[in-house]
């Protein structure tokens, strides 16, 4: 019996020809004379060659299929792809047949057809995005989503579990991680680690040194965890005080001693933002706190439980990362940190998003870039 991976990859294949096929049969000089599959072929030669006549004129084409459109793997196909065709005596220009590249997937990022282009190569998914350009052809089609989204695997890089090791990551200044030190710094199993690892490196989000991985582009990984993140705390508890101004920030300092030096209870979102990159004003004082922590907080704050008309939140996180990776804003002032606060920013509703985006000018971008 055939295995799924090849029952899939047959599959792969009849809707590769298909499509080609399609898209030549657009272009009326355009003649299809033989699609041939190279199976026995020794070296690593292209997965079709494809024979047509644009007019009067042969054409090979080389056309390299991609199970995965990542720019990683598309890299490395442009790379066997165009070796090939410069070796190859059937591509001889002596026997009149010019000769083209073309890279097929299931889908093809904006960043993976910049690779195709920018290598003279063509592309075609089955999503629908097109770009050939050889002879007098030239066809280029664009679809506005993506019907094979990665949405499995970018949710397996946002998990909580990968949340840790993306919030070590992305912590300024960036700097190379070995495999040993990050897991032990983001509280992971190395084989949790080696998943995410590898989704980063095929997004070509983070690349390898000597000194170990280290991100590459860090505001898009963060753009595309921020696309996915919500907001989900073991417990929201709303509560009131009736301290205010100086009495409330020393109450605050306080609570925060108590707590571990933050170990128990950090400010979180706007509250943490005030003290990180001051942007928009919020009358409500939001912390992380795990139970002791609250305990704390309720008895320096003198919190009283309300149903509504709260001054203060209590988040109970459900990883304890978030006090791990606390960050102290100014003397006794234990915040959640940079990246952590961002992300609850972009979900807070109101000018949550505004004071996002200014953390992330104000702090994030620059530390980033110090450490490039």
């Amino acid at each position: 019996m055939k295995s799924t991976d090849k029952l899939k990859r047959q599959g792969f294949e009849k809707q590769v020809e298909h499509l080609l096929r399609d898209l030549f049969g657009r272009v009326p000089f355009l003649r299809v004379e033989s699609f041939h599959r190279l199976t026995t072929v020794p070296g690593n030669p292209p997965d079709w060659l494809v024979e047509i006549k644009a007019g009067d004129r042969p054409w090979i084409l080389a056309v390299e299929g991609r199970q995965l459109g990542q720019p990683r793997e598309v890299r490395n196909g442009l790379l066997q792809l165009q070796t090939w065709r410069s070796l190859q005596p059937f591509l001889d220009q002596t026997k009149g047949r010019a000769n083209y590249g073309v890279m097929v997937a299931p889908f093809l990022s904006p960043e993976s057809a910049q690779l195709c282009t920018e290598a003279k190569v063509g592309y075609a998914d089955l999503a629908g995005n097109a770009r050939l350009s050889f002879d007098q052809v030239f066809i280029e089609l664009q679809v506005a989503d993506n019907p094979f989204r990665v949405k499995r695997q970018l949710r397996s890089l946002f998990t909580a579990k990968a949340g840790r090791v993306l919030r070590v990551l992305l912590t300024p200044p960036l700097r190379a991680w070995k495999v040993t030190e990050l897991a032990a710094a983001a509280g992971v199993s190395l084989g949790q680690l080696s998943n995410v690892r590898k989704l980063l490196l095929d997004r070509e989000w983070a690349a390898l040194s000597a000194g170990g991985m280290r991100l590459t582009n860090p505001e898009e990984l963060a753009r595309a965890w921020q696309n996915t993140y919500e907001l989900r705390p073991g417990s929201r508890e709303p509560a009131h005080t009736l301290l205010h101004g100086e009495a409330l920030e020393l109450a605050t300092r306080a609570a925060l001693a108590e707590a571990g030096q933050g170990k128990h209870a950090v400010l979180a979102s706007y509250s943490a933002a005030q003290w990180l990159a001051p942007y928009a004003r919020q009358g409500t004082q939001f912390f992380y706190a795990d139970k002791p922590g609250a305990e704390i907080l309720k008895r320096q704050l003198q919190l009283q439980p309300v149903a509504r008309g709260e001054n203060v939140v209590l988040l109970e996180p459900r990883e304890d990362d978030v006090f791990s990776g606390r960050v102290e804003a100014a003397p006794g002032i234990w915040c959640s940190g940079l990246v952590q606060t961002w992300l609850d920013l972009t979900v807070a509703g109101e000018r949550g998003s505004e004071a996002a985006e200014h953390l992330l000018q104000e702090k994030l971008l620059p530390g980033w870039k110090e450490g490039a």
